[in-house]
């Protein structure tokens, strides 16, 4: 009975971190470039029984089944399929088209994003949003191939397919965009974090001593336009009610075996 109650009591726990993930990927739906992420779960193994179970324990004879402590959140997977395009006609929205990122410059370094919602800051150059309330403060600046801010000076610049910027018919630099090697499998499916995790804001880090791979993976740039998020609020919402339903469960569970061991201790325990 207690380890019935251990697996309906992780599994209501379980079932609540799964609620807010979807949460959160609920609240993000109408973030620029935001990815899903999901969690997945595995089972707290109990070593005792698992040994019980084992054939090659010498003089194995016994048939207690795969018993084991309830469940888990295991790893984070974050889905980087690549959202639908949204046309803003504003020249600081830039959309990227393939598995790269923009590199964003900010206070505790280098950091990558796939929001291209820019805008021109008092001084000329192109920031991020991480730090602006009413489109009047100071953003993270967006970098180029050199490590430097981009200055453009006001809105009459243009951006071509691989990123060079072009003010009044000349190059003056290239936004710098990063691939890395572990992030994506290429099918749209959840995969392993890999180098990326996610920081806020709509920005990512790699781990410690990381470093973005050389770009080799096609892309292309789309000024005017700024990618979507990639969540189905469909699939979102008929995963909240599984969500419900699995929680419910487990909590009707864990009010059965209290009655019963109530009724162990209580009734079928007592002398007469």
């Amino acid at each position: 009975m207690v380890r019935g109650q251990y697996a309906a009591g992780t599994g209501m726990l379980l079932q609540r971190r799964l609620m807010e993930n979807i949460t959160h990927n609920i609240t993000n739906a109408d973030t620029t470039g935001y990815k899903k992420q999901h969690l997945v779960s595995h089972s707290f193994d109990d070593v005792l029984l698992r040994r019980i179970n084992d054939t090659h324990v010498l003089g194995h004879t016994w048939k207690v089944g795969p018993y084991n402590f309830g469940t888990q959140i295991d790893q984070l997977y974050i889905n980087y399929e690549t959202g639908s395009m949204d046309g803003t006609e504003r020249s600081t929205d830039i959309a990227l088209v393939g598995d790269v990122f923009f590199a964003i410059g900010t206070q505790e370094g280098e950091r990558y994003t796939r929001c291209g919602a820019f805008y021109i800051d008092s001084a000329g150059y192109l920031v991020d949003g991480g730090n602006i309330i009413d489109h009047a403060g100071e953003g993270n600046y967006l970098l180029d191939v050199n490590g430097n801010s981009i200055y453009v000076g006001g809105p009459n610049f243009t951006i071509d397919d691989v990123g060079n910027v072009i003010i009044g018919g000349e190059i003056t630099t290239r936004i710098r965009v990063v691939s890395f090697a572990d992030y994506d499998n290429g099918d749209g499916n959840p995969v392993r974090n890999g180098q990326l995790r996610k920081q806020g804001d709509n920005l990512y880090r790699v781990l410690d001593g990381e470093a973005p791979e050389a770009v080799t993976k096609q892309y292309r740039m789309m000024q005017g336009f700024l990618e979507t998020s990639n969540v189905d609020i469909g699939r979102e919402m008929v995963d909240m009610l599984t969500i419900y339903r699995t929680y419910e469960t487990n909590q009707r569970m864990l009010t059965m075996i209290d009655e019963i061991a109530g009724k162990a201790v209580n009734e079928i325990g007592r002398l007469r």
